[in-house]
């Protein structure tokens, strides 16, 4: 996918925060021009919900600020909070292209208004931005969102859906495979990444790394997902979970896209006489696996029998970028230690980053290209947070942390001075680069 870059970003006045007693409507100023109607890419029917669709009307209120009640005070102050963390990410990307932040309460809220307003006009870069209407809110629109805001429950998410016993699937020794990350938009790259894959046919597996927009609700799952998803292009169709998925709960991953991919399981393995293909859940419990989960991959790795075992999650075991994975790295700590995982592939981040070979585990770690959104390429960070290591680990994995003050931009350091070396590649989308399922001695292309 050829990239599109904003030549213009809303100015640095930041939205107002809406006031309790009077919600008065923001000023957006600026705008960003992001390529032409020649590059759009996607289905020009999707609603995304912009900054402008989040700002684009107000409540009157004539009651004196100390009369208002505490519980719409604070839904006052988490939508002050949305519109803020979206405004941060449309200086960076834009403001006509789809935003998505990673946090639960803007996430249902884009989903109600991209399902539920009008269509306002067509954007540049494909889609219809949505906008409140009578229909939806009958003109009262902060109280259609604060009653949304205080219908979220955090509570209500569906349960994992564990392996029913320890069996593995089975694939071909020589073939192809895909992998696409954080590509649930039907927009943009997404639908053609999927019309090239489709188009290419006869692969053993496509995989999908998670994160269906906004936030995985049934009708997102439908239209944005399952309808665009190359299903006859694979022997095997796989998905794994996204935090994204489980901001609505996670009930249309667990009970509408496993059952259409016949897939038994939220986390999975697959392998042939080479490779064993192991396919985790991090987010059902946030950026994190479960005891149970654990355990099993524990199980899975261990009797690999000699094959080479690559790990694919939502979630990243560490970033450049981003923010670092602990409870990733600690519990699945055995299995790094040993060197028993030779590549870790994993979404989230938005990027395109390969990893050279940590000096300890000896792990390849990649962050897929993103092949359905809009981002501009982030700057590495220059310092994290340490990650303490098991007394018994020794000068490996979790003791080579990733500790990068005053590390070149494209060179990771770990505690001890040495570490994958971080190598940032240009946002581009590209098929084709298709590797043999069968001889497990050839290194990852960089």
């Amino acid at each position: 996918m050829g990239s599109i870059a904003a030549t213009s970003a809303l100015q640095a006045a930041p939205v107002a925060p809406y006031d309790c007693a009077r919600l008065e409507k923001p000023r957006l100023q600026g705008d960003c021009v992001t390529g032409s109607p020649s590059d759009n890419q996607g289905n020009q029917r999707l609603r995304i919900a912009t900054l402008r669709s989040l700002t684009g009307g107000a409540l009157e209120s004539s009651a004196p600020e100390s009369e208002v009640k505490p519980a719409r005070r604070e839904l006052v102050n988490r939508y002050n909070s949305v519109v803020e963390k979206i405004q941060v990410q449309t200086a960076k990307s834009g403001s006509n292209v789809m935003i998505t932040v990673q946090d639960r309460d803007a996430s249902i809220l884009q989903s109600k208004i991209a399902e539920s307003g009008n269509a306002r006009r067509a954007l540049p870069t494909g889609g219809l931005e949505a906008q409140f209407g009578e229909g939806l809110t009958g003109g009262d629109i902060m109280g259609w969102i604060l009653s949304t805001l205080d219908h979220i429950d955090p509570l209500q998410r569906h349960p994992i859906v564990p392996p029913p016993n320890d069996k593995i699937g089975s694939f071909a020794d020589t073939g192809r495979m895909a992998v696409m990350g954080d590509w649930g938009t039907n927009l943009y790259g997404a639908p053609v990444s999927a019309a090239t894959i489709a188009g290419i046919g006869g692969y053993e597996l496509l995989l999908h790394l998670g994160d269906v927009y906004y936030s995985g609700t049934p009708a997102e799952v439908k239209e944005r997902f399952l309808k665009p998803w190359p299903i006859g292009a694979g022997k095997v169709c796989r998905a794994l979970n996204g935090n994204h998925e489980m901001y609505s709960g996670g009930f249309a991953y667990y009970e509408d896209i496993l059952p259409h991919f016949k897939q038994p399981s939220s986390y999975f393995a697959i392998q042939n006489t080479h490779w064993l293909l192991v396919g985790l859940d991090t987010a059902q419990t946030d950026h994190a696996l479960d005891t149970v989960q654990t355990a099993w991959v524990n199980r899975v790795v261990q009797n690999a029998g000699g094959r080479k075992v690559i790990l694919f999650s939502h979630h990243q075991p560490f970033s450049r970028l981003d923010e670092q994975g602990p409870n990733l790295q600690n519990a699945l700590a055995g299995l790094l230690q040993k060197r028993a995982i030779t590549a870790w592939y994993w979404g989230h981040e938005h990027e395109c980053i390969m990893y050279d070979r940590h000096p300890g585990s000896l792990i390849r770690g990649l962050n897929a290209m993103p092949g359905a959104s809009f981002s501009r390429r982030r700057k590495a960070t220059s310092t994290l947070p340490r990650i303490s290591a098991p007394a018994s680990s020794g000068d490996d994995w979790l003791a080579s942390v990733i500790s990068m003050s005053g590390c070149p931009p494209r060179k990771m350091r770990s505690a001890s001075g040495s570490g994958p070396q971080g190598r940032n590649r240009r946002q581009r989308y590209h098929l084709g680069r298709t590797r043999s399922l069968q001889n497990p001695s050839h290194e990852p292309r960089r």
